[in-house]
């Protein structure tokens, strides 16, 4: 349970660094030429890379080996875990309850400072949700987001300032960034551990407020950005902040931000570009993100180049509870123990018969292909009727030696299934001794 976790974690932090990587990049081209608005698009580059790698992976042609159980020798046995199987376990272990501590950790944190935050947002019906002066106004909150001003909003901006603000406002409130937040906080949480997440963490919050800055100052006519620029400059070293909150206020550095408003006025056509080579890049990201998983998937089999044989202990318990009264139920339960012999990558098919016990016929299928260090991965395919339908495909991955479980409930179709799976990579010697015994294969 705690190395698949790991393996997860492990590729989307390979996934979000590259897709982080691919976002530099990008915005770094777009910003200046086609947009401050185009290059915060980019960002979904991360979370389409992050959801591609999630989704099934085609399941690639390999041989099938079809194999009569009734045949296979009893000689081979099975296999030991070794002491660096055990040893394996505790470093995963320790791994994962140390990652675990520092995303609860930061959880907590960033939690605690919301909530002072939020603590300090004073609401009363039928006002506007108001802030302490000196304060920035804010977009708070994030299922039902509203503007909140600071007491002195009156007193401290101008009319024309106060427009500009509840405007670059607004754009905070329609475009739902405190939900953009909330994913980039959750994103954080995860891979607290990497610099790569903290790094984009502050550049995201920057690059949604030139965003803001960029859609208010090009409908806008040229002397509107000295007003602008001052309205920033009142906010400067507040210190007031939210985790989630999209408020006004001058993040670092100010003078990125003052810069950047000339920058700001770009045609329409040049705006339409930018949207167009960051919806580029996040269609890119997407399929980068899938290929990357697919890749990974594939790579244990092609990296063994297919010369490793692997034999594999299996036992199948198949249960079936048949009614034969309103209130009267018979119980049936067969157990199977066989061996099978199989390269690395390839898929053994097993048919196993039951009718004399009453149970439906089954098929079995297995592919078994080397992780990282002596880490197995085994995709069983558990098939049943006629014409045979896939009642299951579990994935399970143990180390060489190691016994791994598994169940599958059919309901009716074939009912509940308990399966031990033992696989061990046999060296050259032992494969050939085992290739003498095991009957010939036939290729489907």
């Amino acid at each position: 349970m705690v190395e698949p976790l790991l393996q997860a974690l492990a590729m989307q932090t390979m996934v979000l660094s590259a897709a982080i990587g691919g976002v530099r990049v990008l915005r770094a081209l777009v910003v200046r030429r086609l947009g401050a608005g185009p290059a915060y698009l980019c960002w979904l580059m991360v979370p389409a890379a992050m959801l591609a790698v999630m989704l099934p992976r085609a399941a690639s042609d390999a041989l099938v080996v079809r194999i009569d159980v009734s045949t296979i020798a009893a000689a081979w046995t099975n296999a030991v875990p070794s002491a660096r199987v055990a040893a394996g376990g505790v470093l995963a272990s320790f791994a994962a309850a140390a990652w675990g501590a520092g995303a609860l950790s930061l959880a907590v944190l960033l939690a605690w400072r919301q909530r002072r935050f939020d603590a300090l947002v004073i609401r009363s019906r039928g006002a506007p949700a108001r802030l302490p002066a000196g304060a920035g106004p804010a977009v708070v909150g994030v299922f039902r987001p509203c503007i909140a001003l600071p007491r002195d909003f009156e007193s401290r901006f101008d009319a024309e300032e106060r427009r500009l603000v509840l405007l670059h406002e607004g754009v905070h409130l329609r475009r739902r960034d405190n939900a953009w937040n909330l994913l980039a906080g959750a994103l954080l949480v995860t891979h607290w551990f990497n610099p790569v997440a903290w790094w984009a963490w502050r550049r995201l919050r920057a690059d949604q407020e030139l965003a803001c800055d960029a859609e208010v100052l090009r409908r806008e006519p040229s002397k509107t950005l000295a007003t602008y620029a001052g309205a920033l400059l009142k906010v400067q070293g507040v210190s007031l902040a939210s985790p989630l909150a999209a408020a006004w206020r001058s993040t670092h550095p100010l003078v990125e931000r003052v810069r950047m408003l000339q920058l700001h006025r770009i045609s329409p056509a040049r705006h339409r570009a930018g949207s167009r080579v960051a919806a580029l890049g996040i269609v890119l990201a997407g399929i980068g993100g899938y290929t990357l998983q697919a890749g990974a998937g594939a790579l244990p089999a092609a990296a063994s180049g297919n010369e490793d044989s692997v034999m594999t202990a299996v036992r199948i318990t198949q249960t079936s509870v048949h009614r034969t009264a309103p209130d009267v139920s018979n119980k049936t339960s067969v157990e199977t123990d066989i061996r099978v012999l199989s390269r690395m990558g390839e898929q053994a098919l097993i048919r196993i018969g039951n009718t004399k016990s009453g149970l439906a016929p089954f098929e079995f299928g297995l592919t078994v292909s080397r992780r990282d260090g002596d880490r197995l991965q085994m995709d069983a395919r558990l098939s049943g009727g006629t014409p045979p339908a896939v009642l299951g495909s579990p994935r399970l991955i143990v180390h060489d030696g190691e016994e791994g479980r598994l169940s599958i409930d059919t309901g009716e179709a074939a009912g509940a299934f308990t399966i031990s799976l033992s696989p061990k990579v046999l060296d050259a010697s032992q494969a050939a001794a085992a290739a003498s015994l095991k009957p010939t294969a036939e290729a489907p």
